[in-house]
């Protein structure tokens, strides 16, 4: 008797143990054809990403009357600072030049008017 009741809970725990596999089973097999949708999903977009970069190619500055003005704008545009630098530079020098003339000239009053004073006492 007593081996007939233990056997008959193991086939109600093997029926319920079989009844978990089978609904693990088909979850398994949800999530791959899942995962497999997903593949073939990214791979599509995978495809798209590299068409995509394929015909994104820079601007051809050759090509476009546009960028070749604004690349000549550009160049005239850096000779220009270049020739306002050369010229501040230049112009520095002068106004040092200047200041040194002045200076000197303050002497050579204070100078002329010694040697005048020395030739009028002789």
């Amino acid at each position: 008797g007593s081996s007939v009741q233990s056997a008959g809970l193991g086939e109600a725990e093997i029926a319920k143990v079989e009844a978990q596999l089978t609904q693990l089973r088909q979850r398994h097999n949800q999530l791959a054809h899942s995962n497999r949708a997903k593949e073939v999903a990214l791979a599509r977009q995978e495809d798209e990403l590299r068409d995509i970069q394929k015909s994104a190619k820079p601007p051809d500055a050759s090509s476009n009357p546009q960028l070749r003005q604004i690349r000549t704008l550009e160049n005239r545009l850096d000779k220009a600072m270049i020739k306002f630098n050369e010229a501040q530079a230049i112009r520095k020098t002068y106004d040092q030049i200047v200041k040194r003339l002045k200076d000197e000239r303050v002497n050579f009053d204070n100078q002329l008017g010694a040697i005048e004073s020395t030739l009028r006492a002789k």
